[in-house]
């Protein structure tokens, strides 16, 4: 590896190689790419179908968890993220979403409203059935309507309007309230990541420099000017510098311990670990916060899920050989291929309430292929008022950040879940689904009141991987997501996101890396 480059650019997530590709496209400009995990040779990142087996795959995540969640029985919740070339976009569930207009524009924040960034949502977007003047083609992010869903998902939008529930045509056409199928970053029956829409394309660059199995241990300063970074790899530490600037897109995990680690954030806290701060900016690593969701499952004997059963074997067979010879077929499906955004009250001017179909059952030992025949809901908070922080337990950099999202520590939190609870059972008690004669199993017809359903909440509460908010723009970083007090230092990733975005959120990050490849490089839109 070099030993200087223009940019150096510390983890190669979603933003990582937006930028990667964005800033090299200049010939006159060097830019180097560190990633701590390995590159993206798991099969299982391939196939969208596998998408369970590609976040349970060790090699390939950073392990994170929560400390204890007080609000949560003092559950310790499993976190995983992307420690792998093309970060979360190589083992999320390829789900391709914007948000709400009003989302954006609720940031109060000069070139970050909806109208601003929807010329990098066209930018990064090809969806060849764009028929509407939102939707555009020609982008490096390929997007599929799922070509066959499975035949439940008809059973769950059927139900969807005998309970008067509207229907949404497109959920990335504006509004997106209402019920309807997906939409998904799949090209060619493979999943569509970072590294396959924007850093294949750009790999026979000499002026690119892509780096694997390499901690960023520090951000390098000269007084308060970012200089380059120091890495560690093959338990070799070395610095790679930076002529221009440092980019952090460590993710709203990584980037905040990175910058605590290198003495930028809360002055206090980290001379008590033994670091010396190089600027109080107690709001890093502050206002951490996710989508905090539940679920209702049922089995059944029906085998119209996916699902492996005996009585399912010889379809499962064709299904494999489809996938192998033509790349299609349910394994080239993310598998929840439905849902609905909505309102869990009359008086909320917008969803705040996600509702997702699940075609298969859920093993309870956690193996990533349905073993037997199910289905179930997801019900998602999509706007919580939880706030938490990530913070550094030790100055080692090997050493796991303390994640705590606070969940359910706001009151109204879970009263939205419990509104997704029985809007979810009612979805599942609707004439359409009887003919499944479906048993549920989770939580179980026995839980009706009030304090129960809490309790299920409760003991069965997962985020759902959307972390974002602990290097806030307007706080942290400036509208030009440079560090506040920092030359040559700026974030890019979902951690400077000010709040959630309300539904999936890797599209959104990659609108938001998009925006500051122009404003590193002085482009207007």
């Amino acid at each position: 590896m070099n030993d200087a480059f223009d940019y150096v650019i510390a983890g190669a997530g979603t933003a990582g190689c937006v930028l990667a590709n964005r800033l090299s496209a200049d010939a006159g400009v060097s830019v180097a790419l560190i990633e701590a995990g390995p590159p993206d040779d798991d099969p299982a990142i391939r196939v969208p179908a596998m998408v369970a087996k590609a976040i349970g795959n060790p090699r390939q995540s950073w392990g994170y968890s929560t400390v204890p969640q007080r609000h949560v029985d003092e559950r310790v919740l499993p976190v995983p993220r992307g420690r792998v070339l093309g970060g979360c976009s190589s083992i999320n569930g390829m789900v391709y979403f914007r948000g709400h207009p009003r989302e954006y524009d609720e940031w109060r924040q000069p070139g970050w409203s909806y109208s601003d960034l929807l010329h990098y949502f066209a930018r990064l977007e090809n969806y060849e059935a764009a028929h509407t003047p939102q939707r555009y083609r020609g982008g490096p992010v390929n997007v599929i309507d799922i070509p066959n869903p499975n035949p439940l998902v008809g059973r769950f939008l059927a139900a969807a309007d005998t309970l008067g529930l509207p229907r949404c045509a497109d959920f990335n056409g504006g509004d997106p309230e209402g019920f309807g199928p997906r939409q998904a970053a799949i090209r060619g029956g493979r999943r569509e990541s970072g590294v396959t829409a924007y850093l294949n394309p750009a790999r026979h660059r000499s002026n690119l420099e892509i780096t694997t199995d390499a901690l960023v241990t520090r951000v390098m300063f000269e007084g308060r000017r970012a200089t380059g970074v120091e890495i560690e790899r093959g338990g070799v530490r070395r610095v790679v510098t930076a002529r221009r600037e440092v980019i952090v897109a460590c993710g709203a995990y990584g980037s905040p311990q990175l910058l605590q680690l290198s003495g930028v954030g809360d002055a206090a806290a980290l001379q008590a670990l033994g670091i010396a701060p190089l600027l109080d900016l107690p709001a890093v690593g502050k206002n951490l916060h996710d989508h905090p969701a539940a679920s209702i499952g049922a089995r059944t004997a029906n085998t119209e899920s996916y699902g492996l059963s005996w009585r399912s074997a010889p379809r499962s067979v064709l299904v494999a050989a489809q996938y192998l010879l033509f790349r299609s077929g349910p394994l080239a499906s993310n598998v929840f291929e439905a849902n609905g955004f909505m309102r869990s009250r009359p008086e909320v001017d917008r969803p705040d309430l996600q509702i997702i179909f699940m075609p298969a059952h859920r093993n309870a030992n956690g193996h990533w292929l349905p073993r037997g025949h199910g289905y179930g809901i997801i019900f998602v908070n999509l706007r919580p008022a939880s706030r938490g922080s990530v913070t550094l337990t030790s100055k080692d950099p090997r050493d796991k950040p303390a994640i705590d999202f606070n969940f359910l520590s706001a009151p109204g939190d879970i009263d939205v879940l419990v509104r997704g609870f029985e809007v979810a059972r009612s979805i599942l008690a609707a004439p359409s689904f009887v003919p499944l004669a479906g048993r549920e199993t989770s939580p179980g017809p026995e839980v009706r009141e009030r304090a129960q359903i809490e309790a299920h909440i409760r003991q069965s509460l997962v985020t759902v991987h959307h972390p974002c908010g602990t290097c806030r723009i307007g706080d942290v970083v400036d509208t030009a997501l440079r560090v506040r007090g920092i030359d040559a230092l700026r974030v890019v990733d979902a951690s400077i996101i000010p709040t959630v975005i309300a539904g999936n959120s890797n599209i959104p990050v990659n609108a938001v890396a998009e925006r500051a490849a122009d404003l590193l490089l002085g482009r207007r839109p």
